[in-house]
């Protein structure tokens, strides 16, 4: 059956010297992968369409019992010219293509779920200012679709305890928890727009701190989410 959909390229992995395996998240059955050929040669360049992160309207033949399906055509929509050349947002959407690539697992549809990445890409696309909260601010938001939003501590409530998830008056044994000043950096980004980050003023350790913190939470929601790879990377690049 031949499936028009959209997708947002998570990964690729070299198959043949014509042809590459993408991994990404789709709107209409949410994790696939995709087998694309004619890229070798003189068409070599054409890899560039599949950038992690990509937002990419595609053709391909589906069948579910099939492990990987044939990509026919593709089209990037729109182009991330701004994110190509802007190194800390290529670096920032190369972060985020592993993050949602460990988080989301599911071959599922989630319109509201594909609808809020879809968006966050375009969003990052545009913006000029905050760039370097937006990761923390998407993946907070995020959350909200996986499950796992954090919710607003209460009076007398002084810890966040990532490892349960929820607010506590008492400080936990354990060591995965975070002052309830702290929390309230992390929450405001719950609801405050992309376009509007360049309000939070934060020094660089604090916003690596936040980070670690959003990570770590992560960790306990999702079995799967191990070492995230390209965090080194982003930590050059925004700190260098």
């Amino acid at each position: 059956m031949l499936c028009t959909d959209r997708i947002i390229v998570l990964s690729r992995t070299r198959y043949s010297d014509s042809s590459i395996i993408i991994q990404a998240l789709s709107r209409q059955h949410g994790r696939v992968s995709l087998m694309a050929y004619g890229l070798g040669g003189k068409n070599r360049s054409r890899l560039g369409a599949f950038h992690a992160m990509a937002l990419l309207d595609v053709v391909y033949s589906y069948r579910q019992e099939r492990q990987v399906q044939k990509l026919s055509e593709y089209k990037s929509s729109p182009i991330l010219t701004g994110c190509a050349i802007d190194l800390r947002k290529s670096t920032m959407l190369m972060f985020l293509a592993e993050v949602v690539g460990k988080s989301i697992r599911e071959e599922a549809e989630d319109d509201a779920q594909f609808e809020f990445i879809d968006t966050s890409i375009q969003i990052l696309e545009q913006l000029q200012s905050g760039i370097q909260l937006f990761h923390i601010a998407f993946l907070l938001k995020l959350s909200r679709y996986l499950g796992f939003s954090p919710t607003q501590l209460v009076p007398g409530q002084q810890f966040f305890d990532l490892e349960a998830g929820h607010g506590t008056i008492v400080r936990p044994v354990h060591r995965h928890y975070i002052a309830a000043e702290q929390f309230a950096q992390l929450y405001q980004f719950l609801d405050l727009p992309f376009n509007q980050l360049d309000q939070i003023k934060i020094a660089r350790a604090e916003r690596d701190f936040l980070l670690e913190t959003v990570l770590v939470w992560y960790s306990f929601h999702i079995p799967t989410m191990r070492e995230i790879n390209s965090l080194s990377v982003l930590r050059d690049v925004f700190n260098g």
